[in-house]
């Protein structure tokens, strides 16, 4: 049968949803300006290696604990998993980024639909997180489906703005995001059946790129 809540997740999990998130990089404008991604073989590389190993081993069982305590509707664990995720978020850029995509996404899905719940977690003066955003605006679907829309919006994220800095069409970039989910989807199932205890994940060329970003000399994006 047709699932009623298929509408919802197309739309804010649209690339034209309005969160803000052109703006942002996330670090990967200075992984180019320094050579480390310059044609689309390294942004597929950059992918495979940093990107869907951190999904796996963290921002995703993250989203999940996330997801479950939203539908639970409990607002002072997740508030909890809010903080620690800023915690988690040492580059300065990152971290704010990170606050303004999920405070954007929030106030529009107030917009789009009221929600008390939501209103009084944004009220709260949480960080409010794109990841926990994420978490509760999907938090009334299917965890597997709020997990596979994490991550394609996470890569398609890297992949569409690595349009602006290399010579990168939009067909290949399709294909690029394509590629990166083939290797991500099968692992997902695992994830979701059995997250991880300890989660986290390092990655210090993210982190770095970061840092020398906000120091850069002429930039194209925010972060």
């Amino acid at each position: 049968m047709f699932p009623e809540w298929l509408p919802w997740l197309l739309q804010v999990n649209d690339s034209q949803f309005p969160s803000g998130a052109y703006a942002h990089s996330m670090g990967l404008e200075e992984l180019v300006q320094r050579g480390v991604v310059k044609k689309p073989d390294d942004l597929e590389m950059f992918l495979h290696r940093q990107i869907i190993p951190s999904l796996l081993a963290f921002e995703l069982p993250f989203l999940i604990r996330a997801h479950a305590l939203a539908a639970a509707s409990e607002p002072e664990k997740l508030r909890a998993l809010d903080d620690e995720l800023d915690a988690w978020k040492l580059a300065a850029e990152l971290r704010l980024a990170s606050r303004q995509l999920g405070s954007r996404r929030l106030s529009l899905v107030q917009k789009l639909e009221e929600d008390p719940f939501l209103t009084t977690y944004v009220q709260s003066g949480a960080p409010c997180h794109h990841l926990i955003a994420c978490a509760l605006e999907l938090r009334h679907l299917p965890v597997a489906a709020a997990v596979c829309a994490f991550a394609l919006q996470t890569i398609s994220g890297y992949a569409i703005s690595a349009m602006k800095l290399i010579r990168l069409g939009q067909e290949r970039c399709q294909l690029i995001i394509r590629g990166s989910m083939a290797i991500l989807a099968p692992q997902l199932e695992g994830v979701i059946a059995s997250p991880p205890e300890r989660i986290g994940w390092f990655n210090p060329l993210l982190e770095i790129a970061s840092m020398r970003h906000a120091r850069a000399n002429e930039r194209l994006f925010i972060s």
